[in-house]
């Protein structure tokens, strides 16, 4: 590196006083995708910085030595300069020759975009679990350019690339990351476990999953239907942590919904493998709710990003109910398939609601009991783990019609423990009777 370029002073991205130029290049038939702009912009905002402006290149192909090519090059210098820049943002992935060169020849710190979003996700972490997940994903991302960045890895101060739970182990020689890795593996492998006997606990339930692009505006709606208390900011990836709370509505019994981070364009694969134990939560999931931002004008490609990234991580094959939220941003405005809705003013969200039980209806095992006697604690516990669709009392006898998430021999061990003699039967048809209802 130029000795310009060693000692230049790194401003904290914190304050928001970081400015950043925006680089995005296109190679051969493709194109610039409608809206990169925006989005890098609001990724660096999330990222604490400023966005000072953007270069748009469009070439036969990716210059081995910068990416660019030494023209582009002193343009995106010259642009810099004139904004006040202090950091470089590709909208897409350098190697770390590429990194170092561009960061010489520039005089300016040169992040990439998976660096990019993965110091997002280290400034929201939160939960030890999910700073676990971030320090891995760091790690996994440096390990293979631990020689080619040294340079960059030694970066001291604040600023995007220079933030994290794993950054003090960015700075270590291959064999200690290496360890550091295992160690963490190991732990993630533990709470693995201990996320595997909580969905034991809940598999009585019908489990639903909020799944979308960042910003998309699951957690308001996650908000809107359960009084969930998430955090709600207009950030990129503002949640991390899975959220499961019980679904508010009539009908709606023992419906519990989950909302876990947001997905992106070409979300860094050293991510999705360190999410994987938080991403439980959607591949587990019996149905999945597909949130997507009906006023945005990247709509339908953001949706094929999340579509994509479902088969990915192992959700492809999942039900699913297209919500399109954000409908008081686009009024008039109509999709082709799903419920339109609005978290932030309510609109749609009975019919969603009515959706959801619709479905949880159809797939559940629907039976009839008749009890001798009422047993209070028993009808209790067939509305907490069950739809109850009706109770009817005539003199000592009671009949219930309710369909049932769980494995029929649960439901028999449970009614054996009943004081009150009982039939069960089964009720084909009756799910369907439900959902009209």
């Amino acid at each position: 590196m130029t000795g310009a370029a060693q000692t230049r002073r790194l401003v904290s991205f914190s304050s928001g006083a970081e400015k950043v130029i925006a680089v995005h290049a296109a190679f051969g038939s493709d194109s610039l995708q409608d809206g990169a702009a925006e989005e890098i912009d609001a990724l660096v905002k999330s990222a604490g910085g400023t966005p000072a402006g953007h270069v748009f290149q469009h070439r036969h192909a990716p210059d081995p030595s910068s990416f660019v090519g030494s023209g582009k090059v002193d343009e995106i210098r010259s642009a810099a300069e004139a904004a006040g820049a202090d950091t470089l943002v590709f909208d897409a992935n350098l190697s770390p020759g590429q990194v170092s060169r561009l960061e010489e020849t520039t005089g300016c710190k040169v992040i990439d975009r998976t660096e990019l979003i993965l110091t997002i996700f280290a400034l929201h972490a939160r939960t030890a679990e999910s700073r676990l997940q971030i320090e891995l994903a760091q790690l996994r991302y440096a390990l293979p350019r631990l020689t080619g960045m040294w340079h960059h890895l030694s970066r001291l101060g604040g600023g995007i690339g220079t933030r994290g739970p794993g950054e003090t182990q960015l700075e270590v020689d291959r064999r200690r990351a290496r360890r550091r890795i295992r160690f963490l593996e190991e732990q993630m492998e533990s709470i693995e476990g201990q996320r595997v006997l909580r969905s034991e606990r809940r598999r009585s339930a019908f489990q639903v999953a909020l799944v979308g692009y960042t910003n998309a505006g699951k957690s308001t709606l996650m908000n809107a239907l359960c009084g969930a208390g998430v955090s709600a900011e207009d950030k990129l990836f503002a949640t991390l942590d899975t959220v499961s709370r019980k679904l508010y509505g009539e009908g709606a019994g023992r419906v519990v919904l989950s909302d876990t981070v947001g997905f992106i364009d070409r979300l860094p694969e050293e991510l999705v493998a360190s999410f994987r134990s938080t991403l439980a939560a959607v591949r587990e999931a019996n149905l999945l709710l597909v949130v997507g931002d009906l006023s945005h004008p990247c709509r339908d490609r953001h949706m094929e990003a999340v579509r994509e990234t479902l088969d990915e991580v192992g959700a492809g094959t999942i039900p699913r109910i297209v919500v399109w939220n954000k409908l008081d941003l686009a009024p008039g405005t109509m999709p082709m398939d799903g419920v339109a809705v609005s978290a932030a003013t309510g609109a749609g969200l009975g019919a969603l609601v009515d959706e959801i039980v619709k479905f949880r209806d159809s797939v559940l095992h629907w039976f009839s009991l008749e009890l001798d006697e009422e047993d209070g604690a028993l009808l209790n516990w067939l509305h907490e783990n069950c739809s109850v669709k009706s109770v009817v009392r005539r003199g000592e006898l009671v009949s219930v019609l309710a369909g049932s998430p769980m494995p029929e021999g649960r439901l028999r061990a449970r009614l054996s423990e009943s004081r009150a003699g009982w039939r069960l039967a089964e009720a084909p048809g009756a799910g369907a009777g439900a959902a009209d209802g």
